[in-house]
């Protein structure tokens, strides 16, 4: 029965993120294809920088309250003083946004962009309390019903817009208010009934605080990745121009679509390092699972840069391909990387060391920092990839450092060996063919028989791996 409700929990997490990430890039297809360069970036510049708001407007409160939920605290205190926190921030941040609006002077910019996109981010904002709250209740099945309906709506909208010509500026903002309108209703729609009662029951001013003291020191933490998981696309649209962002937010896009697996996989393993952690089991008897997770990494990044110029400017006439390919070749080499880092930064989280957690991540946001600066306005968007790639490859040396996972030399060499594998296997395919179909099957051939001939996807390390939630 737990072996059931676990891959139920997981199954319905992964629909969650594959359809979330279709449709997110439904979303983005059709406005690239619809706008032009200079309009969907700046879009995604005001996306980029509602992310990082909205994101450092929880101060990691999101995180306690999923914590105290599942361990059986009240309910209805724990999800109303969330809330009263998510209208609070959210109205205060929004009240600056229409002061901005109608008090600064104008610019080329367009600031309604900023202030209805910013409503729709305001109103699914607003959801969050409800989605916390059905993960706190392993409610995973009603989450992903929460979760989908804003992208499926403006999705959906967009195709519809798109087939009949009707894309305009004025209709994509109301589709981003309604989308995002609809998740809030049916969100509340879907986590009224585990409140047993009003929404606002159980909220204390008492109980306010101490719930913020506790999410303290997540706060840090979440100021860091915060701003991180955008900052790139921010500095390409203020120093260089809205239309090279919108090839470089296009080009990341596509990257972080690629990176799918890692999504699916995440969740996987916190419950597994934990359980194994509290058992003292060595973490390098699954040393496998790390492998398995390069391997993919590599072979997605081989496939990512062989069928990107032919199929992106098929499919973008021509817009976002060949310029491009050295950017998403830059962030493909990250790709092995943030398996490499996620993987030790899920140990640590396991161990609770959320100080080396902490201090990792602050390192890695003042290298990134100094990257995007430094290289965007020499290289533009190849130097924002640059700095993205520094970036990861600062975080897995700096666990290595913090012997986060004891690996011997010939570990290591392994790990490095599949991303080299794919390098070679890339560079003779496109030295040695020119049709894509030609290279992908000759490439996709040689890296199954280097994984076959080295033996390092057994089966006995597929049942060691099951063996582990037995």
């Amino acid at each position: 029965m737990i072996r059931n409700r676990f891959f139920r929990n997981v199954s319905y997490n992964t629909f969650q993120l594959i359809t979330n990430q279709i449709f997110g890039l439904i979303i983005f297809y059709g406005l690239s294809r619809g706008l032009d360069k200079n309009l969907f970036g700046e879009i995604n510049w005001v996306l980029a920088v509602l992310l990082a708001v909205f994101g450092l407007l929880t101060l990691g409160i999101d995180q306690v309250v999923v914590k105290k939920i599942a361990a059986g605290y009240n309910r209805q205190s724990i999800f109303s003083i969330y809330l009263f926190h998510v209208i609070v921030s959210g109205g205060i941040f929004y009240f600056i946004l229409l002061a901005g609006y109608f008090f600064l002077p104008s610019t080329q910019f367009h600031r309604e962009f900023l202030l209805f996109i910013g409503l729709g981010k305001l109103l699914l904002y607003i959801s969050t309390p409800f989605k916390q709250l059905a993960l706190g209740l392993e409610k995973f099945r009603e989450f992903f019903f929460m979760s989908i309906v804003s992208n499926i709506t403006r999705g959906l909208s967009i195709i519809v817009l798109l087939v009949f010509h009707k894309l305009t500026v004025f209709n994509i903002l109301i589709v981003f208010v309604a989308g995002d309108l609809a998740e809030l209703a049916f969100s509340a729609l879907i986590g009224r009934p585990p409140l047993k009662g009003f929404f606002g029951t159980g909220w204390s001013k008492r109980r306010q605080i101490l719930i913020m003291k506790e999410s303290l020191p997540q706060a840090g933490v979440v100021l860091f990745t915060s701003i991180m998981a955008r900052f790139d696309w921010i500095i390409v649209g203020l120093l260089i121009s809205a239309t090279k962002l919108a090839e470089y937010s296009f080009a990341y896009k596509i990257f972080e679509v690629s990176s799918l697996p890692l999504l699916i996989v995440a969740p996987i393993m916190i419950p597994l390092f934990t359980r194994m952690t509290a058992q003292l089991k060595n973490m390098n008897d699954i040393f496998f699972f790390l492998e398995w997770q390069i391997i993919i990494a590599s072979f997605v990044a081989l496939m990512l840069n062989i069928c990107w110029i032919p199929v992106v400017d098929h499919i973008s006439d021509g817009k976002y391909g060949s310029v491009n390919s050295n950017t998403i070749f830059l962030l493909s080499l990250s790709m092995p990387l943030i398996y490499f880092a996620n993987f030790m930064w899920t140990i640590q989280f396991a161990k609770g060391n959320m100080k080396t957690i902490f201090t990792i991540i602050g390192f890695s946001f003042v290298i990134n920092l100094l990257g995007c600066l430094i290289l965007i306005p020499i290289y533009k968007n190849e130097g924002a990839a640059a700095a993205y790639f520094i970036t990861i490859l600062t975080q897995v040396i700096l666990y290595l450092r913090k012997r986060t996972m004891i690996l011997p030399n010939i570990k290591i060499f392994l790990l490095l060996f599949w991303p080299v594998t794919a390098f070679l296997a890339g560079y003779l395919a496109f030295v040695s063919f020119k049709h894509t179909g030609v290279r992908v099957f000759v490439t996709s051939i040689f890296f199954l028989s280097v994984i076959l001939i080295s033996k390092q996807a057994s089966f006995k390390n597929w049942k060691t791996l099951q063996s582990l939630y037995q």
